[in-house]
């Protein structure tokens, strides 16, 4: 399920229907917690003085089921949360998780994770408390005067040591963070470079400097394991001072008839509650700022998707291909990579399109792709530009095969299908066929069943260009982009991909070819150089062929 910026807006755990539910309930629920120092007050002003046991069952019943109340408000409450919690992650999951199969440099799962935790954490409810301290010291005012000015002294004294600790850690923390993630990439980088480690000797190099950084990582984390021993010890000092401090004034107000005894125990309980939302300030701040970054990036990017993406499900497709003034710059570059590309392709034709490494025909490929978007112009099908056509529709409009072949980890018949859910072995073993890796496949132990994914030493570049092919093919396009499509094949499926263009055309299907292999001339219908992203000629197979001295006769070996 797609998710606009109203619908992120719904589910973020900042809107405003989630602040107010809890600001409501955190009066109730801090309201409710005047009950035991109020009972407290009851019992040795009331009860002690009159000796009444009526007196003290009565309150004692009343206390009670408030307490339930309590109690059922703070499930009810945490209910909510967990709910709203599990509904942000099972749309935004998704969501994002589609998203980052086109477009990578989007926000990440985790940060749906660090927001799925953070919303049934007490960091996040740890604001709605605070914003109650002043019902507590108005009631400790209303206990005496000095109880009240001894509790903003409180305050101030253990919300000042909170936020100094929590900007003695935050550097520290930073630094350890850093170290941590440098050790666990360097640690990384040497699992997936085995082989590259052991043939070149990098073993002790590499050990030389990771005993480095372990050494460094290690440094910050016994430094912010001291900081935060410290100042905990400090802070927990101090809180126990200001206990006793509360005690001991509420005693001398007792001694000189300026307070009842009750005033010493409710007093005791509310400065409690008053400066444990405090003590907690420290570690939450160091939560609250990593999620509000979480927050920030996926806001960001509903901030720049259309609420309403307006697409149409075209039909009979022709795949009548037109580039028209098409600029692309690579990220953060100020001149473009490809400039103004003008191009047309009618359905059933073939293009050709050559030129030297880094002039931008990989690119090209990628932006008929849909995967990357031009900075300027159209690429259109049919008359329609890409963003308008329907995204599950484009699955069988354009097919194609990367020059670098890269699977998701499944079968060998799942990646061909796209993992399509409605898996068609006969169209699987067809698209196969037309490259010639039916017979291949099968000498597998176990065939179209043979694991495939990112690492795939044991089968041969060849295969997995053929399936890389017959993935493209599966769908049975109508705009077909192949990319170095006869890259590592051997003399049988390159001539199979030789027969295969003729089929295309026959099918009216239209090709757009990348590769240095000028034999292909000969099989399409216009070759194209690409200098320096521009096109700087386009000719007919019969003229290209005689301007690269290319044989005219067609064989198919």
């Amino acid at each position: 399920m797609d998710i606009t910026q109203s619908q992120w807006s719904e589910i973020s755990p900042f809107n405003r229907r989630v602040v107010l539910t809890l600001i409501f309930a955190g009066f109730f629920l801090n309201l409710l917690i005047l009950v035991v120092p109020i009972y407290s007050l009851q019992v040795f002003d009331r009860v002690l003085t009159s000796r009444s046991m009526d007196t003290l069952l009565l309150i004692s019943a009343i206390v009670f089921f408030l307490l339930v109340i309590q109690a059922a408000m703070d499930i009810l409450r945490n209910r909510y949360l967990y709910k709203k919690s599990v509904h942000l992650d099972a749309l935004l999951s998704s969501h994002l998780f589609a998203l980052n199969t086109i477009q990578p440099q989007q926000p990440t799962l985790h940060d749906v994770k660090e927001l799925k935790a953070f919303m049934v954490s007490p960091a996040f409810l740890l604001p709605f408390d605070l914003i109650w301290t002043p019902l507590f010291i108005l009631v400790l005012f209303s206990l005496h005067p000095l109880i009240g000015a001894l509790a903003l002294i409180s305050i101030c004294l253990v919300g000042g040591l909170a936020y100094f600790i929590h900007k003695r850690k935050e550097k520290q923390f930073a630094h350890a963070q850093m170290m941590e993630s440098a050790c666990r990439a360097a640690n990384e980088q040497v699992v997936h470079q085995a082989e590259s480690v052991q043939s070149q000797y990098l073993s002790h190099g590499l050990r030389q400097q990771y005993q480095h950084l372990t050494a460094e990582r290690i440094w910050h984390e016994l430094e912010l394991g001291h900081t935060t021993s410290t100042l905990t010890s400090m802070a927990k000092c101090l809180r126990f001072t200001l206990q006793m401090a509360i005690m001991g004034l509420g005693a001398w107000l007792v001694v000189n008839n300026s307070m009842t005894a009750g005033g010493i125990i409710a007093g005791s309980i509310l400065m409690s509650r008053t400066l444990q939302p405090l003590e907690q300030l420290p570690n939450s701040l160091q939560v609250w700022r990593n999620v509000l970054d979480a927050h920030q990036r996926i806001s960001a990017h509903f901030a720049v998707q259309p609420n309403n993406t307006q697409t149409t499900e075209f039909s009979q497709v022709k795949g009548a291909l037109h580039i028209d003034g098409l600029t692309w710059y690579p990220e953060q570059a100020k001149l473009p990579l490809l400039k103004n590309i003008r191009l047309k392709l009618e359905c059933g034709n073939s293009v050709m399109v050559m030129g030297d490494s880094g002039s931008g025909k990989s690119v090209l490929c990628k932006l008929l792709a849909n995967i990357y978007q031009p900075h300027s112009g159209d690429i259109k099908i049919d008359g329609a530009r890409l963003p308008q056509w329907d995204s599950a529709q484009l699955k069988s409009v354009i097919g194609y095969a990367p020059q670098h072949t890269s699977f998701v980890a499944g079968t060998i018949k799942q990646n061909i299908a796209h993992f399509d859910p409605q898996l068609d072995d006969d169209k699987v073993i067809s698209a196969a066929k037309k490259i010639a890796i039916h017979q291949d496949i099968i000498s597998l132990p176990n065939g179209y069943n043979t694991i495939i994914g990112s690492h795939n030493d044991t089968i041969p570049m060849g295969l997995l260009k053929g399936i890389s092919v017959a993935r493209a093919l599966y769908y049975q396009p109508k705009l077909l982009i192949l990319d170095e499509p006869d890259a590592h094949l051997d003399s049988a499926k390159r001539n199979a991909f030789y027969h295969l263009l003729p089929q295309l055309k026959q099918s009216h299907t239209a090709v757009v070819i990348v590769s240095h292999n000028t034999q292909l001339i000969q099989h399409v219908d216009w070759v194209v150089q690409l200098k320096n992203g521009e096109i700087t000629s386009a000719h007919s197979s019969e003229q290209a062929a005689k301007v690269y001295n290319i044989n005219q006769a067609v064989a198919y070996g």
